[in-house]
């Protein structure tokens, strides 16, 4: 199919016949040789709000008992949610760059800590903004994610934290200050990434007091907790109690933290309502991963590819998207560049899927092809042992997610349901672990990735990541 025809601004326009244009040029002579003005694109401005460790289940939307979430939850029932959204890794380098990307972990090449970073080869969906003639900027609070990886690619302005957990007051305080600088009509990208519900947690008081958190632990529970914790991933007799409190109150921090969230996001909404009306404005909000409350033994992310690790949400609003509308059908947020491009009129970049997570028909033809995972490394446990692999494959297909981990000694592999964190892994068909190979054998991995510099590998190692050990959180 013939690719369409983009304006010096580059946005995509379709060739008109010749009577119009003469008629259009007629009219202009008529009125005194002025040209007509230019029709205005239906999106001028694309906003992305991903919330770092946000997993589905969090919201009321998605079916969470507790109540914490209004804004997104609105924003849920006035657009489109997407009920079975996959990130493509558990932990946030990886998955924040196949959202820039569009691309799996293993084809943009930041997989891991091991010295690897966005290829400059791949496509970037701010890029294709940028070239656009839109003004780009991206405002974020977690500190690990630096501009050297090939994250600021395509934005005018990339604004990160260097060494702390920001909250969102300060990215929002940013992005208020660049929306500012807006002139009316001006198109713009804009991506904030919000480090709420991100351990360490800290919810604001406001938070605290309306969910009756309870005090946390003194430094002898944590100790005691830390030791059990340590027996329990190991197999051995643990004291049950000690986990059982410490778990429960991780999980009101993170509620807690879900509210901050929520309520910054309404915050960003009334600084874009204060602009003008938001009918030519896209938002999405999604996240890069989700988080584990030992489902399947773990705690934290960035270790196994279970949904509550990966099983996140994505919620859209703006022109050309259905109002209250939920799509049941399985999809994946590193398709959101591609869509969001596409819905603003802006030509794709070469090596950028054409997808459009709106079109159902699409949607129902991708069914019938997995959606991959990946995690560099991470944790494995398998009979009450903890190992730690060189690589794990996902593969989701229909309702099950196959995950093939590569350990010393031999591979190792399961499968359970998809999308429900508290089902039980059962043994992997063989037959879908020999499709786990396969299709991550198809993959195209990328020719260039850049070191870490000793800068970078400082700043990780202040944060409390030990680059020496595979262990991403």
């Amino acid at each position: 199919m013939q690719s369409p025809r983009t304006n010096p601004t580059g946005r995509a326009h379709s060739a008109r016949p010749w009577v119009p244009v003469a008629v259009a040029l007629a009219s202009a002579i008529v009125s005194g040789c002025q040209p007509a003005a230019p029709t205005p694109p239906p999106v001028d401005a694309v906003v992305v709000v991903v919330v770092d460790t946000l997993r589905a289940d969090a919201l009321g939307a998605y079916g969470a008992a507790e109540a914490v979430t209004p804004t997104m939850d609105a924003l849920a029932e006035g657009g489109t949610l997407f009920e079975r959204c996959l990130a493509t890794s558990s932990w946030t380098w990886p998955s924040t760059a196949s959202l820039l990307t569009g691309k799996l972990p293993p084809e943009h090449g930041l997989i891991g800590k091991d010295g690897s970073s966005i290829s400059p080869d791949v496509p970037s969906v701010a890029a294709a903004f940028q070239s656009a003639g839109w003004a780009t900027a991206a405002f974020v609070a977690n500190p690990i994610m630096d501009a050297e990886l090939g994250f600021g690619r395509g934005f005018d302005r990339w604004e990160g934290t260097d060494d702390s957990w920001d909250e969102a007051a300060v990215p929002l305080e940013r992005a208020t200050a660049w929306l500012a600088e807006r002139q009316p009509g001006e198109p713009f990208f804009l991506y904030v990434h919000l480090v709420e519900p991100h351990s360490p947690y800290r919810p604001t008081a406001e938070s605290a007091v309306a969910l009756d958190l309870p005090a946390p632990p003194s430094e002898e529970d944590l100790g005691a907790v830390t030791r059990a914790y340590n027996l329990m991933i190991k197999g051995a007799p643990y004291d049950q109690g000690a986990i059982d409190d410490f778990v429960d109150w991780r999980r009101r921090c993170y509620a807690a933290e879900v509210r901050d969230a929520d309520l910054a996001i309404g915050e960003l909404l009334e600084v874009l309502r204060r602009r003008g009306p938001l009918d030519r404005t896209l938002l999405a909000v999604t996240s890069d991963h989700g988080e584990e409350f030992l489902e399947h033994g773990l705690m934290g992310h960035g270790g196994q590819l279970y949904p509550e690790s990966v099983h996140v949400p994505l919620i859209l609003t703006g022109p050309g998207i259905s109002p209250g509308t939920r799509v049941a059908e399985r999809v994946e947020n590193r398709l959101l560049g591609p869509t969001l491009l596409g819905l603003a009129g802006i030509s794709r970049p070469d090596g950028l899927a054409a997808a459009n997570l709106t079109d159902g028909e699409e949607r129902d033809l991708r069914q019938d092809e997995p959606s991959l995972l990946h995690l560099g490394n991470g944790g494995w446990i398998e009979g009450g042992e903890y190992l730690i692999p060189d690589e794990q494959q996902g593969m989701v297909a229909g309702d099950t997610v196959t995950v093939r981990a590569r350990v010393e000694g031999g591979d190792r592999a399961a499968s359970h349901r998809a999308f429900d964190p508290e089902t039980p892994v059962q043994t992997a068909a063989s037959t879908d672990v020999d499709q786990v190979s396969s299709e991550f054998s198809k993959l195209r991995r990328p020719s260039t990735t850049a070191p870490l510099s000793e800068e970078l590998e400082r700043k990780l190692r202040g944060l409390g990541y030990n680059l020496g050990r595979r262990e991403p959180r």
